[in-house]
């Protein structure tokens, strides 16, 4: 039951770590590969989940401060293999009954230290398959995190807790690390079965080399957060859209780049009349994503102090219609990668510069 709780934790804390590395787990991937690989992105998040569960599994359910009565001493065990004794003499299992054979597989001396070998399975498939370790290195570094955890546990959760709530054990780190060797030698298939490291890199820096809509929008949403920081400093009564407008058009007048856009390693071009279609890009950008939107909210705003009236409650939900639209569109086309209108409108092309630095 302890188990089933761990991992249902884990399914739930995850996507709000997901939510904080998004942003510079794709920020990482613009500058490196100018493109963020799906599959990739599969593994390096099922790999978070994946140690986010196991250590959820090592540490709840955390117990009452006030029930921990131990010392670090009462709650170590450094005699190695102490879990193959326990099973000698507590497990139901013997050879020559086949009927205790079942009910030595449900005894806790076997199912413990079996899970802990499970536990650090996959560990070994991901070190050996995407982080290309060796055997010696995965051998390594697995005991190190069942160090790790059994230092957690010794330390009853950092020092939290006024003792340990759960033992310390060295047979824990010799399965652990059993497991992720045994990992590392089920990786094999994983080598064989599916795309390598460098095929994956070399299919995402094909991809960088074309500037999608998303790396686009990312870009725009870190140059607003540029922009809006200092305005909200400032306290001034000026537009915001002014400052906006002022940033989009004129910053990539300098080296055809905004500060969001360099981040990500891409540029805009024009095929001619330069310093003219930036500053339309800027000034049709900005009423794309600021006065359209804003503009919209305004005149429902307007709509809804008449409510009574059912003129004004229709007008209100064709503008909450239309704006629902713009967001579905917008939305559509970023993710489709299609050109957004004020790209096609003042003819802003795009260009890579990640294989270029």
């Amino acid at each position: 039951m302890g188990y089933i709780v761990s991992i249902k934790t884990a399914i739930f804390v995850f996507p709000v770590l997901a939510f904080l590395i998004t942003v510079p787990y794709m920020i990482f991937n613009y500058r490196k590969y100018g493109s963020v690989n799906k599959l990739r992105t599969l593994i390096l998040y099922s790999f978070i989940l994946y140690l986010l569960t196991i250590y959820l599994l090592v540490i709840l359910p955390l117990p009452n401060p006030e029930s921990i009565r131990t010392t670090y001493t009462d709650m170590l065990n450094l005699i190695p293999f102490s879990f193959a004794m326990d099973f000698i003499k507590d497990s139901p299992f013997a050879l020559s009954s086949p009927a205790t054979w079942v009910m030595a597989l449900k005894h806790p001396s076997f199912y413990v230290p079996a899970f802990n070998i499970l536990m650090l399975i996959p560990f070994g498939i991901y070190l050996r398959y995407y982080f290309k370790c060796s055997f010696k290195k995965t051998m390594l570094l697995t005991a190190l995190l069942s160090l790790f955890f059994e230092l957690t546990q010794l330390s009853g959760l950092y020092f939290i807790y006024p003792g340990p709530y759960r033992l310390g054990d060295i047979d824990d780190v010799i399965q652990n690390t059993t497991g992720g060797c045994l990992g590392y030698v089920l990786g094999w298939f994983a080598v064989k079965l599916l795309p390598s490291r460098e095929k994956i890199d070399e299919k995402a820096l094909e991809a960088g080399s074309r500037v999608s809509e998303i790396r686009i929008c990312l870009s725009l949403i870190i140059d607003t957060m540029i922009v809006y920081i200092p305005y909200m400093i400032s306290k001034t009564t000026l537009p915001l859209f002014l400052f906006i407008a002022l940033y989009f058009s004129l910053i990539p007048l300098f080296n055809g780049k905004t500060f969001g856009s360099a981040l990500l390693k891409f540029g805009i071009e024009f095929e001619n009349a330069k310093w003219i279609r930036t500053i339309l890009r800027g000034i049709l950008l900005t009423g794309y994503f600021y006065l359209i939107p804003l503009g919209l909210l305004y005149i429902m705003n307007e709509f809804n102090k008449y409510a009574d009236s059912l003129l004004f409650i229709c007008l209100f939900v064709t503008s909450a219609l239309i704006l629902l639209l713009y967001v579905i569109i917008t939305v559509a086309v970023v993710l489709l990668n299609r050109r957004l209108l004020f790209d096609r409108l003042s003819g802003t092309g795009y260009k890579s510069t990640v294989l270029n630095e």
